[in-house]
């Protein structure tokens, strides 16, 4: 008992000796930026002209903030910062040798941490894994994203920081949803596990290891988890952020990405303490900050004060030495997006494709069917708000034209569930018409915002039909003939191109739409690209040479009176939303 004695008073002493180590009290400034989607550089290599915000303005802030607190800041990115420029194009498939430009950005900024996001994904493996991480002087934190291989997670899932004599520990999740969106070729080694069952394996494991003064959840995910139909308790749910922080004790606070939008909020976790929230929106326009002054309690724990704050980097100015350092890598990506592929004679416009045929999506449409040698041909709009010029055409249009990393899968479909495709697109992208006085477009009920996002507005070339916007949803579309003129077969299972991020469950079309499950999609497949979309776009005017923009005449919208009528309307509506 006399040794049991002491040996306790000793362990005793030994925590008030470790406490003693600890100060009274101490602040603490956490930095972090999300979704910048190739937004690294100062140069928009889309619209080759300046960024209005990138990690260039961003770095500003950082070394005025590093300059008032020199050894208690920390800097961290949620990621998705693998796609969105030509640039991140440029060094995932062209480039492949010279250090990426992500990590060249990364490192000179001095970042502590980042995230990995589902379009980090997206490139592949052999540049999420193989290549980048050993470029990058920072780890990548990601808990649930799990190798199959190892059953271990294929990223570091925790970090831990030590400021001003205080231990802070960084858990890093992502999205779950990537088997939804993009095709399994691109994460063959992969499986991601629901935020909330991989937070409660692992935030036991960090407090009892580490003991931290701090814990931040770093999550490629929303704050908005009710999206989809989704509640508290759905699995695997897309934006699993305020599910992981209510569900498991032990975060202060948690730096959230994924949707793009700019929130601030608090939320109670099952232990009754508050978790601080924020998200920062996308492309470098915010900067998420969080002040937090410790003052250290009698049993040695710390009262956290925490304040949150999203900073606007439209205020400050790009950093000039931040420019210089990179000034050769714009040039070399500029001269890349100059090189021309064709010629253009008329000019193509995005946001025609939102009220009907458009010369647009007709070229998309017709480069994917002579990449593919499909019956027809399914494609989504991803650029409605752009427009591509009558002259030359250079890589950088090709980014325009067509803005993500797809691959071209080619599938076998009835007519019938070509039509019931075509249904559920329309269900998403148009409002039911009962008089010239109605919307065209779905908007979400009271507001002028889009009820769909425009990236699962998808129209069909290589059959004609016809869309009548005055039937009930489910009933509008009449498939009337093959593009050539001769007679649809209702019997035939008929060859089709889609894009891998409606192929994947992206949009629900094959789920929702078609009710498809996995087996069926898998017996359904025909065949994959080994390239992306855009290539096949860009090799495609190269064959032609010049391209005559023109409508491939495959559908057709009623009541064309009313329609017409609505079509203004609901532009300068939906204008409105953006000023």
């Amino acid at each position: 008992m006399k040794n049991s004695a002491i040996i306790a008073m000793a362990f005793a002493a030994l925590g008030l000796a470790s406490c003693s180590t600890k100060p009274a009290e101490a602040d603490l400034v956490v930095l972090y930026t999300t979704d910048v989607h190739g937004s690294c550089l100062g140069f928009d290599f889309k619209y080759n002209a300046p960024a209005k915000t990138s990690l260039a303005n961003v770095y500003t802030y950082v070394n005025e903030v590093r300059a008032e607190n020199p050894s208690s800041t920390l800097l961290f990115d949620t990621g998705d910062f693998l796609q969105g420029q030509p640039s991140i194009y440029y060094y995932n498939f062209v480039d492949t040798t010279d250090t990426h430009i992500c990590a060249r950005v990364y490192n000179y900024m001095r970042y502590d941490a980042l995230g990995v996001g589902n379009h980090d994904i997206e490139p592949g493996e052999d540049v999420y894994s193989r290549r980048l991480p050993s470029q990058f002087e920072m780890p990548w934190l990601c808990a649930n994203a799990i190798d199959q291989r190892t059953g271990k997670p294929m990223f570091q899932p925790y970090a831990v920081f030590e400021r001003q004599g205080l231990k802070i520990a960084v858990l890093g999740l992502i999205t779950p949803n990537i088997h939804a969106w993009l095709p399994k070729a691109l994460w063959p080694n992969l499986e991601f596990q629901d935020m909330v069952e991989c937070a409660q394996k692992w935030v036991p494991v960090i407090q009892k290891k580490e003991q931290p003064d701090l814990l931040i959840g770093l999550f490629h995910a929303g704050g908005d988890y009710t999206v989809n139909g989704n509640d508290m308790d759905t699995y695997c749910n897309e934006n699993g952020s305020v599910p992981a922080a209510v569900k498991v004790p032990g975060f202060d606070f948690c730096l959230l990405g994924h949707d793009h939008q700019i929130r601030d909020f608090e939320v109670i976790n099952v232990a009754g303490d508050t978790v601080a929230m924020l998200d920062a929106q996308t492309a470098a326009r915010k900067v998420g900050r969080v002040d937090i002054h410790f003052s250290r309690k009698d049993d040695g724990s710390y009262r956290k004060t925490i304040k949150k704050t999203l900073v606007d980097m439209y205020d400050y100015e790009p950093d000039s030495l931040f420019n210089a350092e990179f000034q050769q890598v714009v040039d070399e990506v500029n001269a890349y997006v100059d090189a021309p592929v064709g010629e253009l004679t008329g000019d193509l416009r995005g946001i025609d494709a939102m009220f009907g045929e458009s010369e647009f999506m007709s070229l998309i449409h017709e480069a994917q069917l002579w990449a593919t040698n499909a019956d027809v041909s399914f494609a989504a709009i991803l650029s409605p708000h752009d427009e591509v010029k009558a002259g030359t055409i250079t890589m950088r249009h090709l980014f325009t034209l067509y803005k993500y990393e797809n691959l071209l899968f080619t599938i076998g479909m009835t007519a019938d569930e070509i039509r019931r495709y075509l249904e559920y697109g329309y269900s998403m992208q148009f409002e039911t018409m009962h008089s010239p006085s109605d919307h065209v477009l779905a908007f979400q009920e009271g507001t002028n915002r889009l009820k769909g996002m425009t990236f699962n507005y998808t129209s069909l070339a290589g059959m004609r039909y016809v869309v009548d916007l005055t039937k009930p949803i489910g009933q509008r579309v009449r498939l009337v003939s093959m593009s050539d003129g001769s007679p649809i077969d209702e019997s035939r299972l008929y060859t089709v191109a889609i894009n891998s991020y409606q192929y994947s469950g992206g949009g629900n079309f094959v789920t929702s739409g078609l009710g498809w499950d996995k087996a069926t999609l898998l017996d359904r497949t025909i065949d994959t690209t080994p390239i992306d979309v855009r290539r096949y776009v860009a090799n495609y005017i190269r064959e032609k040479q010049t391209i005559v923009p023109a409508k491939r005449g495959d559908w057709t919208m009623m009541p064309e009176k009313w329609i017409n009528e609505a079509r203004q309307r609901d532009l300068d509506y939906m204008s409105a939303t953006q000023r």
